[in-house]
């Protein structure tokens, strides 16, 4: 090629031109300006972005507060399924189960003075229980210290004490249960538990 060749001067000079022109449109800009994207630098949206902030750090701690319940009560059954905790629920229930029958003769029993007359199915008396001998009544709370022959005790067991009252005069039972989940008092009728 040589120096001296028209179309290919001309062919550069086009590129070169060609190439200034396209030079000079990139460098017509206008003035860059910066906007933020978040609502809180920009203002623009700003209430419902802290909404949402504030829904998903409360979703994160109520997922973390519920796997720490969940991770307790998890431990607390496993404890409970030991076969320690098996024998001391079923010892417990037998204790349970042998004061109940303890109390229940103690009030509802001969030995405190309580008589029941027996009734036929039309309610007709057919017989009377005998009243308890002078001994007996003597080794509970009857006799010269209280002729009526009411009786009274105390059981306590695990922090539950329970206090019953016989009061043959008033023809009634009461009940006095305190423990460290509550308290009640029952009364019940004496002589309505017939057979």
């Amino acid at each position: 090629m040589k120096n001296n060749d028209p179309l290919t001067f001309t062919i550069m000079l086009m590129t070169i031109v060609v190439a200034m022109w396209a030079c000079s449109q990139i460098a017509n800009g206008t003035d860059l300006t910066h906007k933020y994207k978040n609502p809180s630098f920009s203002g623009i949206g700003t209430s419902a972005h802290y909404l949402t902030i504030e829904n998903q750090e409360r979703t994160r701690s109520d997922a973390i507060k519920q796997k720490r319940v969940s991770d307790e009560d998890k431990r607390q059954a496993a404890l409970k399924n030991t076969n320690y905790a098996k024998f001391i629920k079923n010892l417990e229930s037998r204790i349970y189960a042998r004061f109940s029958k303890e109390m229940e003769d103690a009030l509802f029993g001969e030995k405190c003075g309580t008589s029941y007359t027996a009734v036929d199915a039309t309610n007709t008396a057919v017989g009377t229980a005998s009243a308890p001998g002078a001994a007996v009544t003597d080794n509970e709370t009857g006799g010269a210290a209280n002729p009526a022959g009411n009786c009274s005790g105390t059981m306590t067991f695990n922090g539950t004490t329970i206090n019953f009252t016989k009061d043959n005069a008033n023809d009634k039972v009461t009940l006095v249960i305190d423990g460290p989940d509550g308290n009640s008092t029952i009364e019940m009728p004496l002589n309505d538990f017939k057979f």
